[in-house]
């Protein structure tokens, strides 16, 4: 009898600790918001076209306001060419997250006074795809598309596609490029 009470006093003071001690089940790590955008943090410089048009384009991408918005700045540039003077737009882009909705939306400001709200995808390659049902100060029911793809070598394309009402997307500005 004293064996077997022995045994259980040495089972419950070694066996306790020791499975208390076991390491806890891998987790997955907590999803962060924009986590997703990171390879994009940074700033970019490459070539833009838009139509027969060629130029400049820099961007950079940053989190702000305390890490709930991740912020776009982009300066394109086409220079002078014969019978048409030089042009440079610049966009603010505002991404958050809806935690009501459970997804990403987007705000962009385009220094000729147009902008829109933006529905964001994270496509499956890692790019992202932002689509507005509307612009506001642009033709009536004008639609937009930003599609931001990474590329195999490190580059990035960008391109902002147009559709006016009831018609397809067609390209309005392109570019590639590299991060400085």
């Amino acid at each position: 009898m004293r064996r077997t009470y022995g045994l259980a006093l040495f089972l419950a003071l070694f066996a306790a600790p020791a499975a208390a001690q076991a390491p806890p089940p891998a987790t997955a790590p907590a999803w962060r918001p924009f986590a997703e955008f990171a390879p994009l943090v940074g700033s970019w410089a490459g070539a833009a076209s838009a139509g027969s048009r060629f130029g400049g384009r820099i961007a950079r991408f940053t989190t702000e306001l305390n890490g709930t918005a991740f912020v776009e700045r982009t300066s394109t540039i086409f220079p002078a060419e014969p019978g048409k003077p030089e042009e440079s737009f610049e966009e603010v882009g505002y991404v958050t997250y809806d935690r009501e909705k459970r997804k990403y939306v987007a705000v962009y400001y385009f220094s000729t006074g147009v902008f829109g709200t933006y529905d964001v995808e994270i496509l499956p390659e890692g790019g992202l795809r932002m689509t507005a049902a509307a612009l506001t100060n642009y033709e009536a029911g004008t639609r937009s598309r930003r599609v931001f793809t990474r590329k195999a070598d490190g580059t990035l394309d960008l391109s902002l596609d147009l559709a006016p009402a009831g018609k397809d997307f067609t390209p309005f500005l392109s570019g590639t490029l590299k991060k400085k």
